[in-house]
């Protein structure tokens, strides 16, 4: 009779359960570490200003939505209020002026030969607080304005922003625990009942 093992190789279905929650895991903690670009495709943006100012008609686009501190990005588009075409050559900043506390922010905001329509500009918002925006045009031939708006900056959350990422590791750890101790519950219950057979055949052999 071949040995006895007290406790069988996990079962296909335990190596399973294990290696997906490791690779959930490892996914979630990557999603969690690693800094996601913001482009115009992958926004989301939302438009904030749309007026004509000048000889431009000038529609700004910001990310995100609700500004917290941290980057805050625009997107600029410039068009003629003359013909209605975009203008690809202006010369774009845009200025960031807190109410309160702070330094002044500017950024120049650019196209590039892929996208001339949207100007891109980044600025690194520090306080929280109501910030005066102002998106400054220049042109040779249209002339210079200045478009003002204002956006309201909040306080970073102090561990909310993974409060759903922290439950959904949570849950998964947990149900790999538990599939874990059943298997071991089991191949323990299993191991006594082998183990009491083979003493009893021992005992009517020795018998």
């Amino acid at each position: 009779m071949p040995p006895f093992s007290a406790i069988a190789p996990p079962s296909i279905f335990v190596r399973s359960t294990i290696a997906l929650a490791a690779i959930i895991i490892t996914s979630l903690a990557g999603i969690s570490t690693s800094a996601q670009p913001l482009t115009l495709t992958s926004g989301p943006y939302v438009i904030v200003a749309d007026e004509n100012v000048g000889n431009y008609r000038v529609i700004v686009h910001q990310s995100p939505e609700r500004v917290i501190i941290g980057t805050l990005t625009y997107a600029v588009q410039v068009h003629s209020r003359e013909t209605g075409t975009n203008v690809p050559d202006a010369i774009i900043k845009v200025y960031a002026t807190p109410s309160e506390h702070g330094a002044r922010q500017v950024a120049p905001a650019l196209n590039s030969p892929a996208d001339r329509e949207y100007y891109v500009g980044r600025l690194e918002i520090e306080e929280k607080g109501v910030w005066a925006i102002d998106v400054v045009v220049e042109h040779p031939e249209l002339g210079n304005e200045t478009l003002t708006l204002a956006t309201e900056v909040f306080e970073r959350s102090r561990g909310g922003d993974n409060l759903v990422l922290g439950t959904i590791l949570w849950v998964f750890v947990s149900i790999a625990f538990v599939v874990i101790a059943f298997y071991l519950i089991r191949k323990s219950k299993r191991s006594r009942i082998e183990l009491e057979r083979m003493r009893n055949q021992s005992e009517q052999t020795d018998g």
